[in-house]
């Protein structure tokens, strides 16, 4: 299973990217901010203010630059190497500054026994991402999987909308490390398939 959401939302990431690569910004930039909006953001999520929906619709802009900046590399012919490196970086940050954000706002408001869940969402939301990285070395394509970043991104700021963060980041928690095992078998397979070749 391949990341289909991640498609449609490159999709719709076109337009945007294509006024944004008619003006001097770089993807690089792009990068930068989408980390500074997802920092705004974990504030927000922090101070429990403003409402759990305005979050929600927050965390999905945020995420959007992922997409963003990928476009306006592609449209202005500046698709680098050091530019995936980069943006695969701080988008790690992103994620660990929304986990963060959380965090902090249970433990503000006195439910401590959240932060066990926060933690593990955030564990494999990491680990997902690290072991596609793991496989791209190894020379494998490996975007299979139930939760990659994308629909981790769609799953939080939803459940955020209609004011079930508990059941959103409980979600996240259970996916992701199945998404870890998934792409543990894919990469054993592929692997035992090429040394039979």
């Amino acid at each position: 299973m391949t990341d289909p959401l991640g498609k449609y939302i490159r999709i719709i990431a076109k337009y945007p990217g294509s006024i944004l690569a008619k003006t001097k910004i770089t993807p690089d930039q792009v990068t930068i901010v989408g980390l500074l909006a997802n920092c705004a953001v974990a504030y927000f999520i922090a101070r429990g203010n403003p409402s759990f929906f305005v979050i929600g619709i927050l965390i999905w802009i945020a995420g959007f630059f992922d997409a963003l900046d990928g476009s306006v590399a592609r449209q202005t012919g500046r698709v680098t190497k050091f530019g995936s490196f980069f943006d695969s970086v701080l988008d790690r940050y992103s994620d660990s500054v929304i986990y963060l954000g959380i965090l902090a706002y249970f433990l503000r408001s006195g439910n401590a026994n959240y932060v066990i869940l926060v933690t593990v969402a955030m564990i494999g939301s990491l680990a997902v991402s690290y072991v596609r990285a793991k496989a791209e070395s190894l020379g494998l394509e490996c975007e299979i999987g139930l939760m990659p970043r994308t629909a981790r991104i769609v799953s939080l700021g939803a459940a955020f909308c209609i004011g079930q963060a508990f059941w959103g980041l409980l979600i996240v928690a259970v996916l992701t490390h199945l998404t870890v095992l998934q792409r543990i078998l894919y990469v054993r397979k592929k692997l035992t398939e090429k040394a039979y070749d």
